[in-house]
């Protein structure tokens, strides 16, 4: 009877080893769910062929573990040491393959990485904000350079770019202002928008075989030279853009903060966000020099934060233009001139705004779409660190707009002055308008008064007269009413 209960036991027991997960049965300080593992340190789950980390628990650690248990990490999980200050000497183990979102954002205290031999894939945003890193290696295993993944790692001085490169993300170097010199491999096909920005130091570029990307008078093209990604932090005076270029990419010149005078193509058809714009608040503070543009007919677009903090005292924009994007012109300090030719549709939201010496501006008809504070307004925040900041009007500021217009709408509701340019062309064209209804009444009568036998002279007279007077009387009315209606809406204004 014991046997059978023993061997009852024996089987019950097979049979529930021979159902679990195939997980690591010795598991030396590893302790939780089988799907979810801690050592203390780091968090772990189990994936195909592996562990990710998940959490860094630690406050402080020396090294990433390449195997737990005879099982390799492969993989560091999304947000895993973010923010995390622990860490000095970054070695992430060859055991690692991927790397992923935001895995080791704001790591402030990492000066050295060293990345593994054969990662394969990297998440954006990975490295962003680890400004203390002097150094950065890719190996060649790696072929895509994701959004964001070194940008404003501003202590960087080099970086070596794997052999196997193919493209390179939006933002990927953004604000790595220590960069003085980069090296392209000719496997590179592709560039993102700011991918190069504000890299203050960039005063040169290698493309050794390169078939897809050139280099001209310090700028940085595609092989058919219609699309300019980059300028050197060496460009300074006079700056011509070739003709032929359609397109500057974002972020193009943001670098390059000698730049007195643009001229541009006819050929130009595009500027990008941020194009000429520096919001680095480092040792050169906003630091474009940028006081002249001679626009050329053919250009339609003016992207997001293009001139941005730049020196410009006049504008005198091409009657192609169709767009000006938000903040384009956002704290040009010493613009006090502004042309807005007719045929401009749509001004965003800021698009002049902080620019203190703009005292009146001319917006046409043709302008549909405004965006909050566009013109007369200043923007000021309480500390370098806030996200919102406090809008003022500008003092003196008043708007010149047509009638109608959503320039006119735009001034009665941000409350700033304005004057209706086209008031007195209206009360004009009324007055001809009433004159040729009294002609037109005058020549009635005399009609009348030849065709009818039965009316007396005397009679068609004064019905003549009667009419006339009724006409200028009406006149008159209308040019009272339009004058009284603008002084009312110039002192609420006032109000």
């Amino acid at each position: 009877m014991k046997l059978k209960n023993f061997a009852a036991a024996f089987c019950s027991a097979a049979m529930l080893l021979s159902a679990a997960p195939l997980f690591p049965v010795h598991a030396d300080d590893l302790q939780g769910a089988s799907d979810t593992l801690t050592d203390g340190s780091f968090t772990y789950e189990a994936i195909d062929g592996g562990y990710r980390i998940t959490e860094c628990t630690a406050s402080i650690i020396t090294e990433i573990p390449a195997i737990r248990n005879g099982v390799p990490v492969t993989e560091i999980g999304e947000s895993a040491f973010m923010g995390f200050k622990g860490i000095t000497d970054l070695v992430i183990p060859d055991s690692v393959k991927v790397i992923g979102k935001n895995a080791f954002y704001g790591c402030t205290s990492a000066k050295t990485l060293k990345l593994p031999s054969g990662l394969k894939s990297m998440g954006e945003n990975a490295f962003a904000g680890c400004n203390k890193l002097t150094g950065v290696e890719l190996p060649d295993t790696l072929t895509e350079i994701p959004d964001g993944a070194f940008s404003r790692c501003d202590k960087i001085t080099s970086v070596k770019l794997g052999s196997n490169t193919e493209s390179i993300g939006e933002f990927a170097f953004y604000q790595c202002t220590s960069i003085a010199e980069l090296d392209l491999p000719p496997t590179l096909t592709t560039i993102g928008n700011m991918a190069f920005g504000e890299m203050l130091s960039l005063a040169k570029i290698d493309l050794g075989s390169s078939s897809s990307f050139v280099m001209q008078d310090d700028m940085l093209m595609d092989k058919s030279k219609e699309n300019i990604y980059c300028g050197l932090s060496t460009l300074e005076g006079e700056l011509r853009i070739p003709s032929g270029v359609t397109e500057i990419k974002p972020g193009a010149f943001s670098a390059a903060a000698g730049v007195t005078e643009l001229y541009l193509p006819n050929s130009l058809t595009n500027i990008g966000y941020g194009a000429f714009s520096c919001t680095f608040t480092g040792e050169l503070g906003y630091c474009s020099l940028l006081r002249k543009i001679d626009f050329a007919n053919g250009l339609e677009t003016i992207g997001e934060g293009a001139f941005g903090f730049t020196s410009l005292e006049s504008l005198s924009l091409p009657t192609t233009l169709k767009s000006i994007g938000r903040r384009a012109f956002y704290g040009c300090y010493a613009l006090n001139k502004v042309i807005i030719p007719e045929g401009v549709k749509e001004i965003g939201e800021d698009a002049f705004c902080n620019c203190r010496a703009l005292s009146n501006v001319v917006v046409p008809k043709s302008v549909s779409d405004i965006g909050s504070h566009a013109f007369g307004f200043t923007l000021e925040y309480p500390d370098e660190n806030s996200d919102e900041g406090e809008y003022s009007k500008l003092s003196g500021f008043k708007m010149s707009v047509s009638s109608g217009s959503a320039a006119k709408k735009y001034a009665k509701k941000s409350g700033l002055k304005y004057t209706v340019s086209d008031g007195n062309l209206l009360k004009f064209v009324f007055i001809v308008v009433c004159i040729a209804l009294i002609a037109a009444a005058v020549v009635f009568g005399l009609v009348l008064m030849s065709r009818s036998r039965k009316l007396p002279k005397k009679d068609v007279r004064k019905a003549i007269k009667k009419e006339k007077e009724k006409a200028e009387e009406a006149s008159y009315k209308k040019i009272v009413d339009d004058d009284e209606q603008e002084s009312s809406g110039d002192k609420k204004d006032k109000k």
